[in-house]
């Protein structure tokens, strides 16, 4: 009998300190949400749907913080198991996206991990090819095994565009600004990469699922050093305490402390594209503040005298992703400690440096 309470406190207390975890976990979140940050779920899939229906390979937070000119990536492996309501059994992270989309993603991610992420953007491969397109493609590193990969992967999607292009679900115009000289030919630490091109590149698994991570969020970060050379080159910021730039040079110049509705719709112009090829949750007001926090990151960090592209901090959960892979009911991923992967994104995503 004594034994058997023993066992009952230490599960009581075990329970206990589970729970503790987790409230501390969310409650940090959300203090450090409240505290400047601004957040939302990047989520980009393989297929047609903006929405749902595909697999829901790319699944990012991303954090910017307008006063001290950061922008954090973390991302979570698709082969990820994370408990899913209605399942006896772990699922893989990109499930709730096939089931539901974006908005069950975004739930299910809260559930597990203890954040109460309230945004998303969600996009397929023709739209974030698009997207990348918009802002002069990306400069990435390619080694030679990844460049002959990367030629089969894009020459395979060719096919399906100019299938799709026959059936009449496709316009030839945009089969031939997707796929335009798509072979790539160069390779080394920089390479310029067009939209599909950068898609592939990322969604490249022949050697790991976690180097396929890694090279998305490497196209990711760059995304956003390509969309700050774009807007750099239409328009220079300032505040009343910098005063106006001494060197415009033809660029509309916007004091961010006054902003005028024209300053606004201009600026919001040259970051159409992050909107217009998503499909998202966001209000007027969201998309004000993304741009407005973007404008910010990027004034902070010219202040600093770096792109905001040197701002970019990325990472790759969760910790067990290098390890051999478990199984469950007959599936491969990777079973995860939730509390320690929580724990080691907010120190990412919000501790100091």
């Amino acid at each position: 009998m004594k034994k058997m309470n023993s066992v009952k406190r230490f599960l009581v207390t075990l329970l206990t300190l589970c729970l503790a975890l987790g409230m501390f976990a969310s409650e940090a979140f959300a203090e450090e949400a409240d505290d400047g940050w601004v957040n939302f779920l990047l989520i980009c899939n393989e297929g047609m749907n903006n929405s749902q229906g595909n697999a829901g390979n790319t699944l990012m937070v991303v954090a910017m913080h307008p006063e001290t000119g950061k922008i954090r990536l973390c991302m979570f492996t698709w082969d990820t198991f994370i408990d899913y309501e209605g399942y006896d059994v772990p699922q893989k992270l990109d499930m709730p996206y096939r089931n539901n989309g974006p908005e069950e993603a975004m739930k299910v991610f809260n559930d597990n991990f203890g954040t109460n992420i309230t945004l998303y953007m969600s996009l397929n491969y023709l739209n974030l090819a698009s997207m990348i397109d918009s802002y002069g493609g990306v400069v990435v590193d390619v080694s030679r095994a990844e460049r002959n990969a990367l030629n089969g992967m894009v020459g395979s999607k060719k096919e399906q565009l100019q299938a799709m292009a026959a059936r009449g679900t496709l316009s030839q115009s945009t089969l031939d600004l997707l796929a335009d000289e798509y072979y790539l030919n160069e390779f080394g630490p920089e390479t310029h990469l067009n939209g599909l091109q950068a898609v592939g590149f990322g969604w490249l698994q022949y050697d790991s699922v976690y180097n396929c991570c890694q090279r998305e969020i490497e196209v990711v970060s760059n995304m956003f050093h390509a969309v700050s050379t774009s807007i750099a080159s239409t328009l220079v910021f300032y505040t009343d305490e910098s005063g106006y730039p001494d060197q415009v040079e033809g660029r509309r110049a916007i004091n961010l402390d006054s902003m005028t509705d024209e300053d606004y719709i201009f600026m919001l112009r040259q970051m159409s594209p992050i909107f217009q090829m998503s499909y998202n949750n966001l209000s007027d007001d969201d998309i004000y503040n993304i741009s407005m926090t973007l404008a910010r990151v990027a004034y902070n960090a010219s202040k600093q005298g770096v792109n905001i592209f040197d701002t970019v901090s990325c990472k790759v959960l969760p910790l067990e992703a290098t390890d051999p892979y478990d199984t469950v009911a007959g599936v491969q991923g990777h079973l995860i400690d939730k509390e320690a992967n929580t724990e080691d994104m907010l120190d990412f995503l919000y501790g100091e440096d």
